[in-house]
C-alpha cells in the first residue's frame, strides 16, 4: 500500500518546465530567462485530496502565472518580486495563485505550492461559516491578516513535517483526511471565503460583526499558544465583557467556549497525524490543557470518544503492515 504518490523533474528547458507545472498552473510563461543558465528541479507528492510541490528555480527569470486550483504559495529568494495587476504582493507572507496575472521575477528562488482538492475546502468552509453557498473563492492573494498567514504556515510545515516522516502513513485515511482538514481549516481562514447570493454575486463570508471577526481570526492565528480571552479583547480594543457579549449575541456562546473548542478541534487534528512518540498529554499541554481530566471529558462530550481512543486509532494506522494483492 503506498501512501504517497511521489515524482522529481529536472529541467533546463523553460517549454518543459510549464508542461510540467501544467498540472498546478495551466496558464504559465516564463519571460528573461537566459536558455544557458535556466535551470528548475520540482519534488511532488500526492495525498488523496492535496499535493505539496516543492521547486527551486537557479538563475534568473521572471514568469506570468494564473490557475483555477487552490494553490497556496511560499517562496523565498534572491530579488524575488511579486506583482499581482497593479498591487505589490509581500513575499514575507504566504500567498494564493489567482485566475489570471500574477507577475514574478527572480535571481534564484526556493517555493512550497500546497493544492488542496477544492470540493473538500468547500464542504469545511461551510461547516465553519454556516453557509450553504459558501466556496473558497477568489478575493485576494494576499491573507487575510499577517498572523493568520504565518498560521497557515506553521499548520503546513507540521503536515509537510509528517509527510517527510512518514509517508507510507498517508495510506491510512484517517491521517491523510486528518492532515487535509488542518489544511482546509487553516486555508478558510488565512483566505478569504465567498458566497454567491441570488443573483450570483460573490459575497464574502465570515462573523457580522467586525469586532467578533477580529476577535476570532486572533483566536484561530493563537489558538496553540498560552492566550486567555483577556488577551484576545485586548488585541482587538474592546473589554472583556464588551466581548462576551458580542460573542453570546452572534454565537449564542461566550468567547472562551468559542477558543475552547478550537483548541479541541486542534488537539483531534493533531491526535489523528501526530508521530506516535507524541503522547496524549503532550499535545493537550501544548493546546493550554493543564487540566487534563477536564481535557478528557470536554473532549469526549464535543467528539464521542476519548483522546487516548483518537490516538490509538492513528498509532494502530502507522503501525500496521501494508497489504499486498493476492492472486
Amino acid at each position: 500500500m503506498v501512501g504517497l504518490a511521489r515524482s522529481a523533474f529536472d529541467t533546463r528547458d523553460p517549454e518543459t518546465a510549464c508542461r510540467a507545472f501544467e498540472p498546478m498552473v495551466p496558464r504559465l510563461a516564463f519571460g528573461r530567462a537566459d536558455p544557458g543558465r535556466f535551470r528548475v528541479r520540482l519534488r511532488f507528492d500526492a495525498a488523496p485530496s492535496f499535493t505539496v510541490i516543492e521547486y527551486a528555480f537557479a538563475a534568473p527569470a521572471a514568469s506570468v502565472a494564473g490557475s483555477d486550483d487552490l494553490v497556496v504559495i511560499s517562496a523565498k529568494g534572491r530579488d524575488f518580486a511579486l506583482q499581482h495587476g497593479r498591487s505589490t504582493v509581500d513575499t514575507t507572507l504566504p500567498y494564493l495563485q489567482p485566475p489570471e496575472g500574477l507577475a514574478a521575477r527572480w535571481d534564484g528562488v526556493a517555493a512550497r505550492a500546497i493544492m488542496l482538492d477544492r470540493a473538500g475546502v468547500a464542504a469545511v468552509a461551510r461547516t465553519i461559516t454556516g453557509e450553504p453557498s459558501t466556496e473558497p473563492g477568489f478575493v485576494d492573494v494576499a491573507p487575510r491578516s499577517p498572523d493568520l498567514g504565518r498560521h497557515w504556515e506553521r499548520i503546513a510545515h507540521r503536515v509537510r513535517s509528517a509527510m517527510l516522516a512518514a509517508p507510507e502513513a498517508f495510506a491510512e485515511p484517517v491521517v491523510a483526511q486528518a492532515a487535509f482538514a488542518r489544511l482546509a481549516v487553516a486555508y478558510v481562514y488565512a483566505f478569504q471565503a465567498v458566497r454567491l447570493d441570488l443573483e450570483g454575486r460573490r459575497m464574502p463570508v465570515g462573523p457580522r460583526s467586525a469586532i467578533v471577526r477580529a476577535a476570532v481570526d486572533h483566536m484561530h492565528a493563537h489558538a496553540a499558544e498560552p492566550i486567555t480571552v483577556q488577551a484576545v479583547a485586548d488585541a482587538v480594543h474592546i473589554s472583556s465583557r464588551g466581548l462576551h457579549a458580542a460573542f453570546v449575541a452572534e454565537f449564542g456562546r461566550s468567547p472562551s467556549e468559542y477558543l475552547r473548542d478550537i483548541r479541541l478541534a486542534g488537539v483531534r487534528d493533531e491526535l489523528r497525524f501526530a508521530p506516535p512518540a507524541d503522547g496524549v498529554a503532550a499535545v493537550a499541554r501544548r493546546w493550554g490543557f493543564v487540566h487534563l481530566s477536564r481535557f478528557a471529558e470536554a473532549y469526549a462530550r464535543e467528539f464521542g470518544e476519548l483522546p487516548s481512543a483518537t490516538a490509538g486509532a492513528t498509532a494502530g494506522a502507522r503501525r500496521r503492515p501494508p497489504t499486498t494483492a493476492r492472486g
